[in-house]
């Protein structure tokens, strides 16, 4: 899949920016990796409208993550990305043993009434903790070559960077403070995207 610059149609008004030559898109717009939204339909339908549609793939296994690319690739042949959190903060995920006691029951005391609702047993135990997907994911961005690799938080480093440009993967970070900013720029990354608290409290 080209990254070339060419606008998708020349009977449709074309904004272009520098950032629309570094991703392969007619408009600056890129969709957000809304985790539980942006699934390969949504992301297709951006990517085939001249924006960057975008698969979010935090909560995603890896097999999921390899077929929703390849349902975005059957529908649309313009440059999509793949976006996951690398935050150290949570990786790997806490133990749930870290998680207070008193917090535990209280948390559990609001969900039990639904539970028995839903004819399921109460608990006052501990929850499993999530497993960490992102070393498989990453695997899957980098074997599957996505044209962009977008980071909701944390900064990639310069190895996995030259990993993804060595593959024709582009990359963007969000970040969310100058500091950050600079961080990932001396990564490399090809894109910084700048963010506030509206992006679903989210801080890198």
């Amino acid at each position: 899949m080209g990254m070339g610059g060419n606008p998708m149609s020349a009977s449709r008004p074309v904004f272009r920016t520098r950032l629309c030559d570094v991703l392969g898109i007619d408009y600056p717009i890129l969709q957000s990796g809304m985790g539980g939204v942006a699934g390969p339909a949504l992301a297709a339908e951006v990517s085939n409208a001249g924006g960057l549609g975008m698969l979010a793939a935090a909560l995603l296994p890896a097999d999921q993550l390899r077929q929703g690319i390849g349902e975005i690739r059957a529908k649309t042949d313009r440059p999509f990305g793949v976006n996951l959190l690398l935050s150290h903060d949570l990786r790997p995920p806490s133990p749930a043993t870290a998680i207070p006691e008193a917090t535990v029951q209280a948390v559990q005391a609001a969900l039990n009434p639904m539970r028995t609702a839903l004819g399921l047993p109460a608990t006052g135990a501990h929850p499993a903790p999530p497993p960490d997907l992102v070393p498989e994911n990453l695997q899957v961005v980098l074997e599957e070559r996505v044209p962009v690799f977008s980071i909701g938080l944390g900064n990639p480093g310069p190895d996995l960077v030259t990993a993804c440009h060595r593959r024709g993967i582009r990359i963007i970070a969000m970040v969310t403070t100058v500091e950050d900013a600079r961080a990932v720029e001396v990564a490399g990354v090809d894109a910084v995207v700048a963010q506030g608290s509206e992006a679903g409290g989210h801080r890198s």
